[in-house]
């Protein structure tokens, strides 16, 4: 962000209400809330309850000057990345309720880094840039993970096997298995019922609410290869915000 005018930061998103300078005092009280155990009272709650809590710190941060803007961003989230690195290991696979659904405590830091990539593309397109690949893997494999914990119990009672391929990054294919409601990497050799491949920034954008999967469908950046409704069922519930 360093390398935008003060102008820009004046520039409106696609989120409602938000400009450039909202998002960023948005990451800001994020990371400083989080240092401080300001939020701990809501890390734990609903996406809901955690939106409503965004939509009252923002407003403290947003109108500051633009350097002040920078600094705070740098300061929070190198202090972030020291409290997240003094954390011992075994404490990341810990289950707590998480916006998710009950899940390791690492889901929760994790998903610093796939907010703030996220919210980096809603800065690039409110200014006629292009999506990154910069940083994207973290993110991308984040969601993939996320799925399994939020998107699969809702197709409970479902049958069928889905693999999902984010094209052009290094990861593996990840499959979803509706009826036993298991996740990860694909194993090779294993049957699929629906093979789903998806431009990696499209796929992570569409799954944060950003545009949407039928969308990316009609356009041809979204391929299903076998059962098509039991594919476009399955990317009907993926939405992790």
């Amino acid at each position: 962000m360093r390398t935008l005018d003060d102008s820009e930061f004046d520039e409106p998103t696609a989120l409602p209400g938000w400009r450039v300078r909202e998002v960023a005092a948005h990451l800001v009280t994020l990371d400083k809330a989080t240092v401080l155990g300001a939020n701990l009272l809501v890390v734990f709650a609903s996406m809901a309850r955690i939106e409503r809590w965004n939509e009252r710190q923002v407003p403290k941060w947003a109108n500051r000057p633009v350097p002040e803007l920078l600094i705070g961003l740098d300061r929070w989230g190198r202090r972030l990345a020291g409290l997240y690195r003094a954390i011992p290991e075994p404490l990341y696979g810990v289950r707590v309720p998480t916006y998710l659904g009950r899940a390791p405590l690492g889901m929760l830091m994790w998903s610093r880094a796939y907010d703030e990539w996220v919210h980096r593309q809603d800065i690039r397109r409110s200014l006629g840039m292009p999506d990154e690949e910069v940083d994207l893997v973290p993110a991308a494999e984040y969601v993939l993970t996320a799925i399994g914990i939020d998107a699969l119990p809702t197709l409970r009672g479902r049958s069928g096997r889905i693999v999902l391929s984010l094209e052009d990054l290094p990861l593996p294919a990840w499959r979803f298995d509706l009826g036993a409601g298991q996740s990860g990497p694909e194993e090779p050799g294993e049957p699929a019922d629906a093979r789903i491949s998806v431009s990696a920034p499209a796929f992570v954008m569409a799954a944060a609410g950003r545009g949407s999967f039928d969308a990316l469908l009609a356009d041809g950046r979204v391929s299903i290869e076998g059962d098509e409704a039991v594919g476009r069922e399955f990317l009907r519930v993926v939405r992790i915000l």
